[in-house]
């Protein structure tokens, strides 16, 4: 007959009890003091095991969490997360051909351009170059060169440029420049080519929307007056 069906209460001093103790990357039980059981002696299990499993996982589940919180930015940077850019450039320029002129003639620059995926853009360029009233381009004086280009252009990935994100870029593309300026009766002439560009570009982040922006160009033009230019252009970008 079991102890208990006779009404008896038990109180034992024993020297295990199942309270827990993480030795080792184990869980073992230890002595205590005396306990009154309400059930059978064989009943009472120590549940060091289980609750070990229990706490790895969790512990397990909490670093997952954390790992993907931090990797949640490097995903979003890795993609695109604009479909439009426009800038506005300042600078200089000059053409190769005519050193008389120099290249600290100002120029400015309007620029839009689409994300087509990741890292590959598709962009127009709107330009102008004002060489001063007394310098020549050729046989042209006071010249002044307007162009119109589009190009494909390649985003490297980013990197840190003094604590702020770095941008680069390349672009190839072909454009219609149009020149003009006076010969030496005064009589004014233009004329219209077609021409290469190539240009690379760095883009500092300033903010999530807008970007610092230099970008250094060369363009060879079809033109029989002059066919070499090159400029050099700072200015702001925007994301949208």
């Amino acid at each position: 007959m079991r102890v208990e069906e006779l009404g008896f209460r038990v109180t034992a001093a024993y020297d295990r009890l199942p309270v827990k103790r993480r030795d080792k990357g184990r869980y073992t039980c230890q002595s205590n003091e005396t306990e009154e059981l309400g059930r059978p002696f064989e009943d009472a299990k120590c549940d060091g095991p289980r609750a070990g499993e229990d706490v790895r996982r969790s512990q397990t589940l909490v670093v997952m969490f954390l790992a993907g919180l931090l990797l949640v930015p490097v995903a979003a940077s890795a993609q695109e997360l604009y479909s439009f850019t426009g800038s506005l450039l300042l600078g200089v320029g000059g053409s190769f051909d005519e050193s008389e002129a120099g290249f600290g003639n100002p120029s400015f620059q309007l620029g839009f351009s689409h994300v087509l995926e990741k890292r590959t853009h598709v962009g127009f360029r709107l330009g102008y170059i004002g060489f001063g009233s007394n310098d020549y381009l050729g046989e042209l004086r006071g010249a002044d060169l307007t162009y119109l280009n589009v190009a494909g252009e390649y985003r490297s990935a980013k990197s840190s440029f003094s604590g702020s994100l770095l941008d680069s870029g390349v672009y190839i593309g072909l454009g219609a420049y149009q020149m003009s300026g006076e010969i030496d009766d005064g009589t004014s002439e233009s004329g219209t080519s077609i021409g290469l560009v190539l240009g690379l570009t760095g883009d500092i982040e300033i903010s999530p929307d807008f970007s610092m922006r230099i970008e250094l160009s060369g363009h060879i033009l079809s033109s029989d007056v002059a066919r070499y230019f090159g400029l050099a252009q700072v200015g702001v970008v925007y994301r949208f």
